[in-house]
C-alpha cells in the first residue's frame, strides 16, 4: 500500500487460547509537520461477532432467497418518498414478461385491469393505517390476456412513524380463481336444477347440519329460509318421526353409511304426507367425507297403496283361514259320507241282492216272465249301484288321503295289478307288453289304483274283433327338451305312457273324458260309472304331475304321464 494513504483490512487474528477471531485493522500515515512521512496511527477493533452475524445473516437471506424462488413468489419494494418500485426477475415473470425489464410505478400501473384501480387504492390506503398491505386483483399481459395475482406487504417506518416503504410479495393465483369460478359455476348450476326438481333436494356439511333446501322444500312447506334456520329443519317432521329420524340421521354421521328413512313431511296447509329420505356421502380422493347430498320423494300414493294392499291381504288370510276351517269341516263330513256309503248304504243294497238272489233261486218257477226279467233288473241296479259307491269312495280317499311317498319299482306294480286283473285278462286273452320300468318316488296304493284303473279301461274298451294288446312304457326326460304344455324346463320327469289297440275315442273329447261320471258310451253298451279316469288324473295331480289323452276311433288310445322327479333320483 502506498505509504501516504490510509488503509483498512479485516483478517483473522489468533488468540493466546489458541481461537482465531476477527478483527478490523484501521490505520492512517503520520506526517511530521515537514512532509517527512514518519509512520502509521491506527488501531486494531474486534468484530468477530458482527462477521459471523453478516454471515448468518447472508445465509439466511440466500434461503429466503430459495424458499421465495420455489414458492413462485415475486418480491418487490416501493419507495414511498421516491415512488420508486424494486423488483424481482419472478416479479416479472408474473406480469407477464419473460426477463428483466425496468418498469417505472406508472408503467406498471398500466397492468392493473381498468375496473380494479380502486382496489389498489383502497389496499394502500388501508395499509398506511395498519401497516399490513393485502389485496388480490387482475393484471392484464401485453398480450391481452387476464391473470389474478394475490399482494402481500408490510409498510416500514422512520424514527418520527413516517412511511418509508413497502416491502411485499405477489402470487399468482389465476389458477385458484378459475377453480373457485368453476366451483361457483358448478353450484350455481347444481341449485338452477335443483331448485327446479319438484323433488326435494338438501345438503348438508361433514359434520351432518344441513346446509341448503331447494325450492320445492319452502314451496310444500310454505316457511321462509329464515325461519327454518331459525327454528331448524326438523318442524315439518311429524313429532312421531322426529326422535328416530334424528336417530338414523346421527348413526350415518357416524358410520359414514348412506341414510335411509322413511317419515312424513308437514305441508303449509297441515296435513302430512309420507317421504322417502336418503343421502349418500361425498368423499374426497382419501375417503374423506366433505359433505352430504340428500333427496325427499313423496310416497304417499305408494304407502296408501300398500296400506289397502296389507289390508287386503289380511282379509283374504282371513277367509282363506275360514274357507281352510270349512274344508276341515266338509273333509269330517266327507270322511262320516264316506263310513256311512261303506257300510249303512252298502248293507240295504246287500240285503237287496241277497233276498232277490234267494227268490231268483227258489221262487223262480213260481215267476212271470215279466217278474223274471224285472227282479234280473234289480239285481243289476242294485250291483251297479254298488259299484258306484265304491268307485265314488275310492275317488274321496284319493282326494283326501295322506301321501306318503315311497321310492318304488313301477315293474312290481305292473305285476300286482296283472294279478289283480287275472280273471280279466284270461278272458279277454289280452297281453300286457311293459319295458323295463323306472323306479321313482310315489304313493305306492295310488299309483297302483292308476294303473289298474288304466289298464280296466283299456280292457272294457277294447275291439271285439282284436284281442287287447296293452303297453307300458316308462323313460327319464328332461323338461328341456319336451314340448308339452305346463311343462317347467328346470325339472326332470318320468314320462309314463299306457296305450292300447281297443276302440278309441274322438280327439276332442281328450279332456272330458277326465271329468267325474263323464261316459262316452251307454250303460247298456258299457259298463262302469265313469269315474275311473276322474280317479287316475287326481292321482297324477297328487304327484304334481301331468297328464294327456291322446285317441282316434277304433285306432286306441294312449295316456301319457309326467310325473316330476328329484335329480337326486337319477
Amino acid at each position: 500500500f502506498d505509504k501516504r494513504e490510509a488503509f483498512y483490512m479485516e483478517f483473522r487474528l489468533k488468540r493466546h487460547d489458541g481461537e482465531y477471531r476477527w478483527i478490523s485493522d484501521n490505520g492512517v500515515p503520520r506526517i511530521a509537520s515537514d512532509g517527512v512521512f514518519e509512520g502509521y496511527i491506527g488501531a486494531c477493533i474486534d468484530i468477530h461477532e458482527r462477521i459471523i452475524y453478516e454471515k448468518k445473516l447472508k445465509e439466511e437471506e440466500e434461503r429466503l432467497n430459495i424458499i421465495i424462488d420455489a414458492s413462485g413468489l415475486g418480491t418487490w419494494e416501493f419507495n414511498i418518498q421516491e415512488y420508486k418500485p424494486l423488483y424481482s426477475t419472478q416479479y416479472m415473470k408474473i406480469m407477464g414478461y419473460d426477463r428483466y425489464i425496468p418498469l417505472s410505478q406508472e408503467q406498471l400501473s398500466k397492468h392493473i385491469h381498468p375496473d380494479d384501480h380502486h382496489i389498489i387504492t383502497e389496499g394502500y390506503e388501508k395499509a398506511l393505517k395498519t401497516g399490513a398491505l393485502s389485496y388480490e386483483t387482475r393484471i392484464i399481459w401485453n398480450d391481452g390476456s387476464t391473470h389474478w395475482i394475490d399482494a402481500r406487504g408490510k409498510v416500514f417506518y422512520d424514527k418520527d412513524k413516517n412511511p418509508l416503504k413497502i416491502i411485499g410479495t405477489i402470487r399468482d393465483i389465476s389458477e385458484e380463481k378459475y377453480y373457485q369460478q368453476e366451483l361457483v359455476d358448478r353450484e350455481q348450476k347444481f341449485r338452477l336444477l335443483a331448485d327446479s326438481m319438484p323433488q326435494f333436494i338438501w345438503t348438508g356439511n361433514a359434520e351432518g347440519q344441513l346446509t341448503y333446501f331447494n325450492q320445492s322444500v319452502y314451496q310444500y312447506s310454505g316457511l321462509t329460509e329464515e325461519e327454518i334456520e331459525k327454528n331448524g329443519w326438523l318442524q315439518i317432521v311429524h313429532p312421531d318421526e322426529q326422535e328416530e329420524n334424528i336417530k338414523q340421521w346421527i348413526n350415518a354421521i357416524k358410520t359414514g353409511k348412506g341414510f335411509l328413512f322413511e317419515h312424513r313431511f308437514r305441508r303449509y296447509d297441515g296435513e302430512y304426507r309420507w317421504q322417502l329420505s336418503r343421502a349418500i356421502p361425498q368423499r374426497d380422493v382419501n375417503g374423506t367425507i366433505q359433505m352430504w347430498v340428500g333427496t325427499s320423494t313423496d310416497i304417499q300414493d305408494q304407502k296408501i297403496f300398500t296400506y289397502e294392499l296389507e289390508k287386503e291381504v289380511h282379509q283374504r288370510t282371513l277367509e282363506l283361514k275360514q274357507k281352510n276351517e270349512d274344508l276341515e269341516k266338509m273333509n269330517k263330513e266327507l270322511e262320516a259320507f264316506a263310513y256311512i256309503s261303506s257300510h249303512d248304504l252298502q248293507e240295504p243294497l246287500r240285503k237287496i241282492q241277497t233276498f232277490s238272489s234267494r227268490i231268483l233261486e227258489k221262487e223262480y218257477a213260481n215267476l212271470s216272465d215279466s217278474g223274471k226279467d224285472n227282479f234280473q233288473r234289480m239285481e243289476n241296479a242294485s250291483k251297479r249301484m254298488q259299484t258306484l259307491i265304491n268307485d265314488l269312495l275310492t275317488y274321496s280317499r284319493t282326494k283326501t288321503t295322506e301321501k306318503k311317498f315311497e321310492k318304488t319299482d313301477l315293474n312290481k306294480i305292473v305285476e300286482a295289478v296283472k294279478e289283480d286283473l287275472k280273471e280279466e285278462l284270461l278272458q279277454k286273452k289280452a297281453i300286457i307288453m311293459s319295458d323295463d320300468l323306472c323306479e321313482i318316488n310315489i304313493i305306492p296304493f295310488q299309483f297302483r289304483q292308476l294303473l289298474y284303473n288304466l289298464i280296466s279301461n283299456s280292457l272294457k274298451f277294447s275291439n271285439k274283433k282284436d284281442p287287447p294288446i296293452i303297453k307300458i312304457k316308462s323313460e327319464i326326460v328332461n323338461g328341456v327338451n319336451l314340448h308339452v304344455e305346463k311343462i317347467s324346463k328346470e325339472l326332470s320327469y318320468c314320462h309314463i305312457s299306457v296305450a292300447d289297440n281297443g276302440i278309441g275315442f274322438e280327439p276332442q273329447y281328450s279332456e272330458k273324458i277326465f271329468e267325474v261320471f263323464q261316459r262316452l258310451h251307454g250303460t247298456g253298451e258299457y259298463k262302469g260309472t265313469g269315474i275311473g279316469l276322474a280317479i287316475v288324473k287326481t292321482i297324477v295331480e297328487n304327484h304334481q304331475g301331468i297328464i294327456i289323452a291322446k285317441g282316434e276311433v277304433n285306432m286306441g288310445s294312449t295316456f301319457d304321464m309326467y310325473i316330476p322327479i328329484d335329480e337326486k333320483e337319477n
